[in-house]
């Protein structure tokens, strides 16, 4: 038989391992040792050891591959979790909730729709499988791809919007239930975050060079990872939180150069409902609201920045080009239509 004491020399899924972390710690244990590795001894000189080694500069490449794997790991774990409720649900729905989704099962699109039926709230599958409004959808979105008229990216789009406008009358509880997520331990959501940040740098790099659309395109991705993720304690949470503020912002920013105010709007209202005291956010959301002539509200959040920071410059400056783009639009308005009333 082996013994279970000798160093094994590598990690599992190759991770990191006590041999690679030069230190005193476990690498050195023997069966002597083990009173002192019960009663925590080793466990701190451990944890010492660690922290040691992650601190070093030449190991920084290793830890974020580590940490990399690790979330794609979790990531791929519960998408097979996933799928396997997905399987039970179907085959534990009724019958006609059965015959209602078949036909579409085999179409990569509508299966991941259907898909999302398993996160019904009080896991009513058979709700979703048996609603008209949903089987049109499903029926029209299928018919459309069959006869060449939508791709199946645009039909994943069309549907998107479809559900998620709130003229629906089950919008919210689609919203509710099409929100997939996963809780990570902090070694594993640290390797998510580096990711995420990786993403929005190089999304800053192209907003400099004024390249809108591909900084966009990162800075989704950068926000795909933090509305993916979810801390399993309240200061990792709060750390997932703040990042996820700051690239709405940075969506919001795109948008505004793009001068497209609503959809600026939309992701700085993401970003105040996560923090309503964030002063950037107010301040973006402010622009937006005057490049969208709503200068009563635009005039409500520079209100809340003065009372948040008195002294906040850039709050007084937009205030002043509220007050102008007020008059341009009173003259602009005047010309328009003063004429009218006085032939």
């Amino acid at each position: 038989m082996s013994d279970p004491w000798a160093p094994s020399g590598s990690g599992v899924n190759g991770g990191i391992t006590s041999g690679d972390m030069g230190g005193p710690a476990l690498q050195n244990a023997t069966r002597g040792d083990l009173p002192a590795i019960m009663n925590g001894d080793f466990g701190k000189a451990f944890e010492q050891s660690f922290k040691e080694y992650a601190q070093r500069p030449e190991n920084k490449a290793l830890l974020e591959r580590h940490q990399k794997k690790e979330f794609k790991k979790a990531a791929r774990l519960s998408r097979k979790s996933k799928y396997a409720e997905f399987q039970n649900q179907v085959l534990c729905a009724d019958y006609d909730a059965q015959k209602n989704v078949a036909p579409y099962l085999e179409n990569r699109v509508l299966r991941r729709v259907i898909n999302t039926f398993c996160n019904d709230p009080n896991n009513d599958f058979s709700k979703w499988a048996n609603n008209k409004e949903v089987l049109n959808l499903l029926e029209s979105a299928k018919r459309m791809m069959d006869e060449g008229r939508l791709t199946e990216d645009e039909a994943e789009e069309m549907m998107f919007q479809i559900v998620s406008s709130p003229d629906q009358k089950w919008h919210h509880e689609w919203k509710l239930k099409t929100k997939q997520q996963v809780r990570l331990p902090t070694d594993q959501l640290m390797g998510a975050l580096n990711e995420h940040l990786e993403e929005r740098r190089k999304g800053n790099d192209l907003y400099k060079q004024r390249k809108f659309k591909a900084a966009l395109s990162q800075y989704e991705r950068a926000l795909g990872i933090v509305e993916l993720v979810v801390g399993m304690s309240g200061q990792d949470q709060k750390e997932v939180d703040r990042n996820r503020i700051s690239t709405y912002l940075n969506i919001a920013a795109v948008h505004l150069a793009q001068k497209r105010p609503n959809e600026a709007k939309r992701f700085c209202d993401k970003a105040v409902d996560l923090d309503p005291e964030n002063i950037k956010a107010l301040l973006r959301r402010a622009k937006a609201l005057v490049m969208a002539h709503e200068y009563a509200m635009a005039r409500e959040d520079l209100s809340r920045v003065k009372d948040l920071e008195p002294w906040n410059a850039e709050a007084e400056e937009e205030s002043r080009r509220v007050v102008t783009a007020e008059k341009r639009d009173r003259e602009e308005s005047r010309r328009l239509y003063g004429g009218i009333f006085h032939q």
